[in-house]
């Protein structure tokens, strides 16, 4: 299915009555989706004891499968959204990616990516600003 057509069919979300988070996991996934990527899961939840970690969203094309880490920021004020993924936020997100596939083996011969999106949003309207999506942002070696 073409770009274009998916455009067609895929609607935008609506956001305002969305915390900010959720509003730009929201838009992140739609965007996904205009790239023909399939959302397996979204806030996905590891538990042992307790709840071990989270994954903002699983999406695959093919034989890739991706995990999207979301930041959602009101203002890069502070730190640029990127920055927000340091080293010991990639650990956890390869950790939680071996998790991911540990429970799911039927994906373990697909390449896997680690992406990061960035998403600025208007607090006020939940419109977005802009979004910045690093592909294979996380590199899988230790």
């Amino acid at each position: 299915m073409s770009f274009w057509f998916r455009h067609l069919l895929i609607r935008p979300p609506k956001l305002q009555n969305l915390e900010t988070g959720q509003a730009g996991e929201e838009w992140v996934s739609y965007l996904y989706r205009l790239k023909g990527y399939k959302i397996l899961a979204r806030n996905f939840a590891v538990y042992g004891k307790k709840k071990l970690g989270e994954l903002d969203i699983i999406c695959v094309l093919g034989k890739k499968l991706v995990i999207v880490e979301v930041k959602t920021r009101r203002s890069e004020d502070f730190l640029p959204l990127e920055e927000t993924v340091n080293y010991r936020k990639q650990q956890y997100l390869r950790r939680m990616t071996r998790l991911y596939l540990n429970q799911y083996p039927e994906f373990g011969d697909f390449d896997v990516q680690v992406d990061v999106a960035g998403v600025l949003i208007d607090p006020v309207d939940k419109k977005i600003k802009s979004v910045r999506i690093i592909e294979n942002a996380i590199e899988d070696s230790d």
